[in-house]
């Protein structure tokens, strides 16, 4: 039995478990959004197509503006609900504790099945990932304190 941590942004994700409240956190994987980091340029970013309105006579976009990095971190994302859903439903799992940016959280839990996001234990919504670990530890003990 275990409790699962998931700290993540727009780039990476790291997994943490702990025996129990105040144990030590042991990092288990990490993922990494390679086109995160990238400059949109790299990419090769382009407008979106254009048309031609007849009733305004005039050309307008036929999509809105969705960059690439938008399109990454939104996969990013997915892949990152779909590993929480999948930690949620371990049955060696006790809690998960999601800590992530508020902006990140909400495109996470756009891609969260309710049945998963109803077993969170605990939410920090602060970008911790590149927070030393024992300044990690305190933080998530003391959000699972009640």
């Amino acid at each position: 039995m275990s409790i699962k941590v998931m700290v993540a942004d727009t780039a990476h994700l790291h997994i943490y478990s702990m025996a129990k409240v105040r144990a030590k956190l042991e990092k288990i994987a990490t993922f990494a959004n390679p086109f995160a980091i990238k400059h949109e340029r790299d990419a090769g970013a382009d407008k979106p197509g254009r048309g031609l309105s007849r009733a305004a006579g005039r050309r307008t976009a036929l999509e809105g503006r969705t960059t690439l990095k938008q399109q990454a971190a939104d996969q990013f994302a997915r892949m990152v609900a779909k590993t929480a859903s999948a930690a949620v439903r371990d049955a060696e799992t006790t809690g998960l504790v999601l800590v992530m940016a508020p902006r990140f959280m909400a495109m996470v839990d756009e891609h969260l099945p309710k049945t998963a996001a109803k077993k969170i234990t605990s939410r920090i919504k602060r970008d911790l990932v590149d927070v030393p670990r024992l300044d990690l530890q305190r933080r998530v003990n003391a959000s699972l304190m009640p």
